[in-house]
């Protein structure tokens, strides 16, 4: 979440320069020159260049300060939605209260985003999205506190029932409100940007058609508005456009310290920040929160495009690796202890790849992957397995305590595969199998005797 505010927090702390108008003192000087005619053209012009410069500055700061407080409003919800499904998961005691001291602390965080981002004169329509989602959040509340109820007298099975009815529906429903919010802060942006061009070509007709009987100085003026504030709300408009298609490399070439420059620094800070946080919410949506590696979203992704550059010199196979007795070490230890031997699972696998094109992933709970290609022989892809086994049993010292974890692995190589779930599915088979044979060994499906 640190990561995603960052860039946000560098742009309230940009100071906006002493600016010389310069474009206002051509202007007037010109206009003082020819008549009094030119005078009014030049505070019409500086008016709205003036308008515009504040509307584009009231526009950055209200849409990236609604931008971090929804981001954090979407986090703070998502580990709520956690620790309630622990709450009901787990046993009256410290982790139980924890959990309800963790649900306080979100439900604080989230009335903080929901004031501030009431506070901010938000467009009509992001307020309706804003409204919607406070409706739904606390419908949301009035579930969840009936689910802890029921949980708290013992009544698991109705508390479990009511979170998943209410969790899948407020999962989906806030990424969906927090995306809309996003998008129409860009299009807001992009609007505000389109509709200063409009007012700066009225604004450039009006010089133009006052300038016409006015001789080689008004024409002057007019290609020095031109070149002034034309180019670069033109190329403001292009950066947007560009934003809208999902394109964050644009930036404006703006050197003055004009209004204009004041418009292009905070336009380009901006984009910035709105590149910085895509990125982090879609690596988000591609990696494991806890252990950092990849996801099954991910996974299934890079097997894509492995089908399709595999072939007779290019091999491929998939390991699924399950830890065994992660159950007992959770019910014994705790969940903190179990989390930090999923952590320690993943960097050693993350460690025993070789490959450029290797994939290390979790797939929940202790569930991995490990997809090897680039090999020659099928042999390389039963080393490297036998080799990360080995690996696993290798002792994990934590606080107080050192495990030795023990691990299934079920290994297929890819025999020509056009469906990645019937590549998965043998895979598990073969995982299974070792659980099968006394677990904390590899089986490889073509080891696995052929259904009558």
């Amino acid at each position: 979440m640190n990561d995603i505010l960052q860039p946000f927090d560098a742009i309230r702390r940009i100071r906006r320069p002493k600016v010389a108008s310069r474009i206002s003192i051509k202007i007037m000087s010109v206009s003082l020159v020819v008549a009094s005619i030119f005078a009014a053209v030049g505070v019409i012009g500086l008016i709205r260049i003036k308008d515009l410069a504040a509307q584009q500055d009231y526009q950055y700061r209200t849409n990236v300060l609604a931008l971090s407080h929804m981001t954090d409003a979407r986090s703070a919800v998502g580990s709520q939605l956690e620790a309630v499904v622990s709450h009901i998961l787990s046993e009256p005691g410290f982790y139980r209260n924890q959990y309800e001291e963790m649900i306080k602390e979100t439900d604080q965080r989230l009335d903080t985003d929901l004031i501030r981002l009431h506070q901010l004169n938000l467009a009509r329509s992001e307020a309706r999205s804003l409204e919607a989602f406070g409706s739904l959040l606390t419908l949301w509340r009035n579930a969840r506190d009936t689910a802890l109820e029921a949980n708290r007298k013992g009544d698991r099975q109705k508390a479990t029932t009511l979170l998943l009815v209410q969790s899948e529906a407020v999962a989906r429903s806030v990424k969906t409100r927090a995306d809309a919010v996003l998008t129409q802060i860009v299009e807001s942006v992009a609007d505000g940007s389109r509709d200063a061009l409009t007012r700066s070509r009225d604004t450039e007709r009006l010089m133009l058609m006052s300038l016409v009987g006015g001789g080689i100085v008004a024409i002057l003026l007019s290609v020095l508005a031109a070149r002034t504030l034309s180019k670069p709300l033109r190329e403001a408009v292009g950066v947007l456009s560009a934003v809208g298609r999902g394109d964050f490399s644009r930036r404006l070439n703006v050197q003055s310290n004009d209004e204009v420059g004041q418009m292009a620094l905070a336009l380009n800070t901006t984009l910035v920040a709105l590149r910085d946080a895509f990125a982090s919410l879609k690596h988000q949506a591609y990696h494991d929160n806890l252990t950092g590696l990849a996801n099954r979203a991910l996974l299934r992704d890079r097997l894509t495009e492995a089908f399709t550059r595999t072939g007779p010199d290019n091999q491929l196979a998939l390991l699924l690796v399950d830890l065994d007795g992660f159950k007992q070490v959770n019910d014994v230890h705790g969940h903190g202890v179990g989390d930090s031997l999923l952590v320690s699972v993943g960097d050693r696998l993350r460690d025993g790849l070789q490959g450029p094109d290797d994939v290390a992933a979790r797939l929940g709970g202790d569930e991995f992957a490990v997809l090897l290609e680039g090999f020659d022989r099928p042999a390389e892809a039963y080393a490297v397995a036998e080799r990360l086994l080995a690996n696993l049993g290798e002792p994990i010292a934590l606080p107080g305590l050192e495990l030795s974890p023990r691990g299934s692995i079920g290994i297929v190589l890819w025999n020509g595969h056009t469906d990645i779930d019937a590549f998965f599915r043998d895979a598990d088979m073969a995982m299974y199998a070792a659980k099968g044979q006394g677990k904390n060994n590899v089986v490889r499906f073509e080891q696995l005797p052929v259904p009558s």
